[in-house]
């Protein structure tokens, strides 16, 4: 009986030390995660840039500089709402997400290669804005990330991998159809640069925020019901 105790007693504390080595992953996870989400952002602003102008300057002259800087700033300011885009779907996710394991820690190390090589590319938007190819290497990266994201919420939820067994099958489905969202809006962007101006392309990636945050409310509503 008391072996019975004692063999009782040390598969619990296994048990709890297996439960928590997992939490304790998962914390690391989303450390790591946030982390890359803050340097992505401060490498953006880094792309700005103080005007240098020769002689006295002016009114007149500073706000003609900066003027000149304007694509920048819209830049800057585009690419800033999509990453803070990201670590709001990535932050909504993991939210139902309890624990992780070898293969959604790999699915979410990609998913920050491509977060950490926006601000590259931004910076290429930067220098040529005005030509196809350096919109569309932007979108697919983004679209890369929203593809990944959506991966990352398919394998843990599948068979209740790694979310809670009491989340209905019905509110796994509209998290994963709202995660689609965001890759198809950038696909559609690539294919709308054959046909419209760059500048009409990159204004068209604000449409995800509105998407994302309407998407969001009835998401909520949704995941309620189900």
């Amino acid at each position: 009986m008391i072996q019975l105790l004692v063999c009782g007693r040390q598969r619990m504390s296994e048990d709890e030390g297996i439960a928590g080595q997992r939490g304790y992953g998962l914390d690391r996870t989303l450390a790591l995660s946030d982390g890359v989400f803050a340097f992505a952002i401060t490498l953006l602003v880094l792309d700005l840039t103080v005007p240098s102008l020769l002689g006295s300057a002016s009114n007149i002259t500073i706000a003609s500089a900066l003027s000149q800087e304007l694509p920048k700033f819209l830049n800057y300011l585009v690419s800033f709402f999509v990453v803070g885009t990201w670590w709001n779907a990535h932050r909504r996710n993991f939210a139902y997400i309890r624990s992780d394991d070898a293969v959604l820690a790999w699915q979410n190390l990609l998913f920050l290669l491509c977060i950490a090589l926006t601000p590259f590319f931004t910076n290429l938007l930067d220098v040529y804005g005005s030509i196809q190819l350096p919109v569309v290497l932007f979108a697919l990266v983004q679209a890369a990330a929203g593809s990944l994201m959506t991966l990352m919420w398919w394998y843990a939820s599948s068979n209740h991998r790694l979310i809670s067994r009491r989340m209905k099958d019905e509110a796994i489905r509209i998290v994963l159809l709202i995660d689609a969202v965001s890759p198809a809006v950038f696909l559609l962007s690539i294919a709308m640069s054959f046909f419209v101006p760059t500048t009409v392309v990159q204004l068209s990636w604000l449409v995800l925020i509105v998407v994302t945050r309407v998407v969001r409310r009835h998401k909520s509503k949704a995941i309620r019901r189900a």
